[in-house]
C-alpha cells in the first residue's frame, strides 16, 4: 500500500537525520484535494496529499535539507496548483495531473490521471519530453525506497543527499519492468 511506503520512506529520512523529516507539513482532508483538483481524484493523489502537504520553509534553509529524494521535494496542494498553472499544454500531462514532487530547476514527478481511472505517475524534465515513468504512485515510492536500501540513494561525506545514477537506473528497470 502506498501509505506502508511512505511511512517506510519516512523512516529511511529519519535514520539518516535527514533535515526535511520534523518539516513536513500534515496531510490535507480528501475534501480539500477535491476541490483542487477536480472531483473524483484517484485514491492515491488523495493518499499522497493526505500524507504530506509540502516542507515547512525556514530562514537559511538549502534545497537539499528538504529533498525527500536527490533534487526533488514534496510540494504542497497549493505549490503544486501554482505549477500546474505554468505548465502549457502536453499531451502525456493531458488534463488530469497535479505534481507530487519538484525541483528547484522546474523539474517534477506528477500523478495523471484519466476520470475513473487510478494515477499513474509522469516524469517532466526541463527540455526534454513527458515520459510516464511509474505505473503508480506507490510503485515510485517503493522504488525509491529500494534505491535507499540499495544504496543509490545515499548521503556523502558532507551530508549532501546523493544519488549513484547506475545503480539507480538498474534499481528503476528491476523494478518497473
Amino acid at each position: 500500500m502506498l501509505q506502508e511506503e511512505l511511512e517506510s520512506l519516512v523512516d529511511r529520512l529519519a535514520e539518516m537525520a535527514r533535515p526535511v523529516v520534523p518539516w513536513l507539513v500534515p496531510g490535507v482532508e480528501a475534501g480539500q484535494v477535491e476541490a483542487a483538483v477536480g472531483p473524483f481524484p484517484p485514491d492515491e493523489v488523495v493518499s499522497w496529499f493526505g500524507w504530506c502537504n509540502g516542507v515547512e520553509f525556514h530562514d537559511g534553509q538549502t534545497q537539499d535539507e528538504i529533498n525527500v529524494i536527490p533534487g526533488y521535494a514534496p510540494v504542497s496542494l497549493r505549490e503544486a496548483l501554482g505549477i500546474r498553472r505554468s505548465y502549457g499544454a502536453d499531451p502525456v500531462l493531458g488534463e488530469h495531473w497535479v505534481p507530487v514532487l519538484a525541483g528547484p530547476s522546474g523539474d517534477l514527478y506528477a500523478a495523471v490521471w484519466r476520470p475513473g481511472q487510478p494515477a499513474r505517475v509522469a516524469g517532466v524534465l526541463i527540455g526534454e519530453s513527458t515520459n510516464i515513468e511509474f505505473a503508480s504512485l506507490e510503485q515510485m515510492v517503493r522504488v525509491f525506497n529500494e534505491c535507499y536500501r540499495r544504496g543509490a540513494f545515499y548521503v556523502d561525506d558532507q551530508q549532501y543527499l546523493e544519488m549513484d545514477a547506475d545503480l539507480c537506473d538498474e534499481v528503476y528497470s528491476a523494478m518497473t519492468q
